[in-house]
């Protein structure tokens, strides 16, 4: 007779770039092995609503309710979907980890909260399924930052012994994990990834991204531009440190970058995006031997040849480990399901190490 912990634990992601839901199956045993992954769409009127909660940071509590329903259908949908297509029997599953969709995100003040929206009592009651959810307020809680919560996971999944590198994740927005080859791991993120050129794509461009990179490649950078960007005080504020949509929107594009051709925009928001993340991996006291990439932003190829001109270093694809790069997030959150319901420790970090674990069971 199997116990809770043979069975299969289902990870669900749905990132900055809300562009739909990430769903995977895992199993843990000594190793954590993917069985499968699917990705789905948000209905285009409830991602044109996510959209612009996101970029116009205000909700009354009616439309937040009603969103935080929506989306919770939404994932309810997509998981019985999933579970259907790949002919998985909910009685094999132990729990879902939930990660919600983020609207809105700050870790730092007096009050500091995550909103991560997405009913988990429908996913529940419509799944038949028990629901792990609110990873990031858990986080916050306990001094963490609340973001980026997988570099416990990228340990186990992809730390080499002696060997330092870093595990970087290009979404809405950028984050990476440095693992030292020992014991010793963090996270941070990095500023934007995906979200200043798709917002703009979609805002004046009527496309949902900048495909591989063509648009911007044909484009010349406006150094006052870049250079204004990069003055915002997030970029001086020491790691680990997050961020957000309420941060890097439409509105963080300077008005006189907006007045330039979309080649020069979309060539100057992907340089800002490799500088970001350039300087992140060379702020690190010791500099990876290896930089392994997941993430949507693995698919703009521009993206992809600009930051490795900027480190002088080829980026490796989870793709060469076995994993989907789409799928790294979405595991991470079914694994850390399993440790909560096993009641096993997550471990919370600061500037100053560690600060306390998460021990919370369904």
């Amino acid at each position: 007779m199997k116990t809770s912990l043979d069975k299969i634990f289902i990870g669900t992601m749905s990132g900055t770039s809300h562009d739909g839901i990430d769903i995977c199956a895992l199993k843990v045993t000594d190793q954590i092995s993917l069985l499968k992954f699917c990705s789905y769409k948000y209905p285009l009127k409830l991602r044109e609503t996510i959209s612009e909660a996101i970029q116009q940071q205000e909700l009354s509590l009616n439309m937040y309710f009603e969103l935080n329903k929506k989306i919770g259908i939404a994932f309810s949908k997509s998981i019985k979907k999933f579970l259907s297509q790949n002919k998985i029997n909910k009685k094999d599953v132990a729990a879902i980890g939930l990660s919600g969709q983020t609207l809105f995100h700050k870790p730092k003040g007096k009050y500091p909260f995550s909103i991560q929206a997405g009913d988990p009592k429908i996913i529940t009651n419509e799944c038949g399924i028990d629901v792990v959810s609110d990873f990031r307020n858990d986080h916050i809680k306990l001094g963490g930052e609340g973001a980026p919560l997988v570099p416990e996971f990228h340990q186990k999944l992809f730390a080499k012994k002696n060997t330092p590198l870093v595990v970087l994740n290009i979404g809405g927005i950028s984050n990476f994990t440095y693992l030292d080859g020992k014991h010793t791991f963090y996270g941070s993120d990095c500023g934007p990834g995906n979200a200043l050129m798709d917002i703009y794509c979609q805002s004046f461009l009527n496309c949902p991204f900048d495909r591989k990179g063509e648009h911007a490649k044909k484009g010349e950078i406006h150094l006052p531009s870049l250079n204004q960007m990069l003055g915002h005080p997030f970029f001086k504020k020491r790691y680990p440190k997050s961020t957000g949509k309420e941060i890097f929107n439409i509105r963080f594009i300077p008005k006189q970058l907006l007045k330039r051709s979309s080649y020069d925009i979309l060539a100057t928001l992907t340089e800002l995006t490799a500088i970001c993340i350039s300087k992140s991996l060379s702020s690190q006291k010791k500099f990876p031997h290896q930089v392994i990439v997941c993430g949507g932003g693995l698919n703009n190829t521009f993206l992809i040849n600009t930051i490795e001109r900027r480190i002088n270093m080829r980026l490796v694809s989870t793709n060469e480990y076995g994993f989907h790069p789409q799928a790294i997030e979405a595991m991470a959150f079914g694994w850390m399901a399993r440790q909560r319901f096993c009641k096993n420790t997550l471990i919370v970090k600061k500037n100053k190490g560690l600060v306390g674990t998460l021990t919370k069971s369904i």
